[in-house]
């Protein structure tokens, strides 16, 4: 998967850090955040795109608080290998539980998005059991169809 070249701004992540997506996940975004609106759910964006740079420092963060590099994989994919450089996949909170955590799998947005995300283009990049053998992350969602209209 490629980096992003051209990016958009969406506005301030939950940390009130910039955030950015290619320019369809970001139409895609927008619309899937004010259908969620519409019905009372508040999703939270916690992350947009990063470069492989970006990923790399995470990792050798990891590394040099002395992690396992099996460990780090887990949780956090090797440089060039997550979705987050491609500027297609979000990272999405709630209000009501901790960000990047497996408890928003038992939130109200984490069902809204599991009935309505792909509806919008957006799909569960790590489900309990994916081929990756990347942990559970039910707030790590990547656009893989051309959508965004709001259906």
């Amino acid at each position: 998967m490629e980096e992003a070249r051209q990016l958009v701004d969406v506005g301030q992540d939950a940390f009130g850090r910039e955030a950015q997506l290619a320019e369809d996940a970001a139409v895609a975004w927008a619309a899937m955040r004010r259908g969620a609106e519409r019905e009372g759910v508040r999703l939270l964006l916690l992350s947009g795109f990063r470069s492989i740079e970006g990923q790399a420092e995470i990792v050798q963060k990891k590394l040099s608080a002395g992690q396992p590099l099996e460990a780090i994989l887990r949780v956090s994919a090797y440089p060039g290998f997550r979705e987050h450089h491609t500027g297609r996949a979000i990272d999405l909170g709630s209000p009501t539980c901790a960000h990047f955590s497996e408890a928003f799998g038992a939130t109200r947005e984490f069902d809204w998005l599991s009935q309505r995300a792909p509806q919008f283009g957006f799909t569960l990049s790590y489900p309990r059991g994916n081929p990756q053998g990347v942990v559970f992350e039910p707030w790590h969602w990547c656009l893989w169809e051309k959508a965004g209209r709001e259906p």
